[in-house]
C-alpha cells in the first residue's frame, strides 16, 4: 500500500498557480492574456478633471497597453450604465490617456469604474464625484487648493490624507505641483549662468555656448519632466484624495522645469506638453500657447492664470517696468474680458505667484506693477464686483487686504496665500502693512498647509468662506466673506475712480 503524500509535497509553493497556467493554455488561452489580465493595473491614478454639467475627464496611467473605458451610475437615482468611447492605452503615450466622459447630468452624483475589454480593471467604494450645477445657478460648492508640493523631499507626507478626509468638489492646483525641475537643478543653474554672462557681455562664442547649453537642458527634460509627474503622482495618498475631488490646476516656475521661470526657458515648450499630457484640464490657453483656463461651478467662476509663457525675465521687468509683463497681452486681454462679462457671484482668479507688495519674491507681481496697476484699472472701469485672488509659492500662508480698489471707491481687495502643500517653510518676518494673517517657520522646517474654500450662493447674502488648515485639519484661518462685502456702492465717486 502506497504511503499517502502531503498535498503540499506534491504542489510545491507555486505550482498549483502553474498548474492552473498550463490548463488555462491547453484550453486556449494565450500566455499573454492570462497574465495580462491579472497584470494589467492602473498605477497611477484614476485622477479626475474638467467637471462641467454633463461630462467629467478621468486622467489614468496603467501597467500595460490595453483598451479601456470608464462608466458611471447615477447613486440617487440609479439608471442605464454611462459609458465613455474605448481609448488605447499606448506605450508612446507612457500608457497614459484622458477619458472624457459625457452624458451625466448637472448636480448629480455617480460612482465610476474603469474596465477593459476582460472586464473590471479598477474600482473603489469611494470613487464618487458629483457634477456641476447648470452655469449661472446658485450653488453650494467645497474646494481645497494649495502650492508647493516638493515631493523629493524624504518623508511622508500627510497632507494629502488631510484633503481627501475633508472631501472636496474641487481642489485647485496653484502650481509647483510637482517639481518638475527636481532632475534638472544643474542644467538650470548653467544656463541661467551662461545667460547672464552672455547678456552682461555678448559675444559669438557666448551665444554658442548658451544655445548648447539649452539643447543639453533639452535632451535631460525630454525624460527628467514626465517622471517627476510620475514620482509626484506617487505621492502618499495623493491618489485617495485625487479620485474624487476634481484636480483644477495651473502651473508656476517648478512645474515648467525651471526654478524662477520666464518666457526665455528652453525646456518651457516640452513642459507644456508634458503639463498637458499629466493633466485633465478642458484647456490649455489658446493658439498651441499657455496654459490658462476658467472653471465655472454654478454661479462661482474660477479664473486660473498662466504666470510662465510671457513673463519678463526679472531683471529686465525691474529695469524696464513699463514694458514688463507677466500674463502677455493675450492673456491679460482674456482676463479683463472674462471678469468683465463675468455674472458670477464670485470670482476667484487664481495666479502662481502672489499679487501683495510683501511676498519678499522677486518673481511676484511687486517686480510688475505696471501691468498689476492695468488690471486694478480694468476692475474699477467695469466696476468688477466679487473679486477674490488666490495664490501660493511663497511657502508660508498669509491672507491679505489689499487696498487697491478701497482707495479708488471700492471694496476690500483680499488675497489668500496658499502655501506649500508640503515643503520647507518659510518665516514670516516683520509685520507688513495688510496682512491680516501669516504662518511659516524662520527655521525652514517641513510645513503642510492648504486652503480650504467654501462657498454658498443660495444665500439671501452668499457666503465665501476662507480657511487655512494644516495637515492634522487644525484650522489656523477662517475668516468669513458676503457677497455684499465685495460690491461697488449704488453711487458712483467719479473723482475717486478716476
Amino acid at each position: 500500500m502506497l504511503e499517502e503524500i502531503p498535498g503540499h509535497l506534491l504542489y510545491p509553493p507555486g505550482m498549483k498557480r502553474l498548474g492552473w497556467v498550463f490548463v488555462a493554455v491547453i484550453c486556449g488561452a494565450s500566455w499573454g492574456h492570462v497574465w495580462g489580465v491579472e497584470l494589467a493595473k492602473i498605477v497611477r491614478g484614476p485622477i479626475l478633471g474638467s467637471p462641467s454639467p454633463s461630462s467629467v475627464a478621468v486622467w489614468l496611467q496603467a501597467s500595460l497597453p490595453r483598451t479601456i473605458r470608464v462608466t458611471a451610475v447615477e447613486i440617487d437615482s440609479p439608471g442605464a450604465e454611462i459609458q465613455s468611447p474605448w481609448v488605447g492605452l499606448e506605450s508612446e503615450a507612457r500608457l497614459m490617456t484622458t477619458v472624457v466622459l459625457e452624458g451625466l447630468e448637472p448636480g448629480k452624483r455617480y460612482w465610476y469604474q474603469v474596465e477593459t475589454v476582460d472586464g473590471t480593471m479598477w474600482e473603489h467604494e469611494d470613487a464618487v464625484f458629483r457634477t456641476p450645477p447648470p452655469y449661472g445657478v446658485p450653488t453650494r460648492v467645497t474646494m481645497a487648493a494649495g502650492s508647493g508640493a516638493n515631493h523629493w523631499a524624504r518623508f511622508k507626507p500627510d497632507i494629502w490624507s488631510a484633503i481627501a478626509d475633508a472631501g472636496p468638489d474641487l481642489f485647485l492646483g496653484l502650481g509647483d505641483t510637482p517639481y518638475a525641475d527636481g532632475l534638472l537643478w544643474v542644467e538650470d543653474d548653467l544656463w541661467k549662468e551662461a545667460r547672464e554672462r552672455y547678456e552682461a557681455s555678448p559675444s559669438e562664442e557666448g551665444r554658442r555656448m548658451l544655445e548648447d547649453l539649452g539643447r543639453q537642458y533639452r535632451r535631460r527634460a525630454a525624460e527628467a519632466l514626465p517622471l517627476s509627474y510620475e514620482s509626484f503622482r506617487e505621492t502618499r495618498k495623493f491618489d485617495e484624495m485625487a479620485r474624487k475631488s476634481f484636480w483644477v490646476a495651473t502651473w508656476d516656475d517648478h512645474d515648467t522645469g525651471m526654478d524662477n521661470g520666464d518666457r526665455d526657458n528652453p525646456v518651457l515648450e516640452q513642459a507644456r506638453d508634458w503639463f498637458k499630457a499629466f493633466t485633465p484640464n478642458p484647456s490649455f490657453g489658446a493658439d498651441g500657447e499657455g496654459v490658462y483656463w476658467a472653471q465655472q461651478w454654478g454661479d462661482v467662476d474660477i479664473i486660473l492664470l498662466d504666470d510662465q509663457t510671457w513673463r519678463t525675465p526679472t531683471a529686465v521687468a525691474l529695469a524696464e517696468p513699463e514694458s514688463a509683463t507677466m500674463l502677455g497681452d493675450r492673456q491679460f486681454d482674456w482676463l479683463v474680458d472674462r471678469l468683465a462679462g463675468s455674472e458670477a457671484v464670485f470670482k476667484i482668479v487664481v495666479n502662481g505667484s502672489p499679487f501683495n507688495d510683501f511676498s519678499r519674491k522677486s518673481d511676484a507681481w511687486d517686480s510688475y506693477p505696471v501691468e498689476r496697476k492695468r488690471l486694478i484699472d480694468a476692475i474699477v472701469r467695469h466696476r468688477i464686483a466679487g473679486v477674490v485672488l488666490l495664490s501660493g509659492d511663497i511657502h508660508r500662508s498669509e491672507f491679505h487686504r489689499l487696498p487697491w480698489l478701497e482707495d479708488r471707491g471700492g471694496y476690500p481687495l483680499f488675497e489668500l496665500v496658499a502655501s506649500p502643500l508640503f515643503q520647507r517653510g518659510r518665516g514670516c518676518g516683520i509685520e507688513v502693512p495688510n496682512r491680516l494673517f501669516c504662518a511659516g517657520d524662520p527655521e525652514k522646517s517641513i510645513l503642510e498647509f492648504f486652503a480650504w474654500i467654501e462657498i454658498d450662493t443660495t444665500l439671501d447674502d452668499p457666503l465665501l468662506k476662507l480657511q487655512v488648515r494644516d495637515h492634522h485639519g487644525e484650522v489656523l484661518l477662517d475668516r468669513r466673506l458676503r457677497a455684499s462685502e465685495l460690491q461697488w456702492p449704488t453711487v458712483s465717486q467719479p473723482e475717486l475712480i478716476q
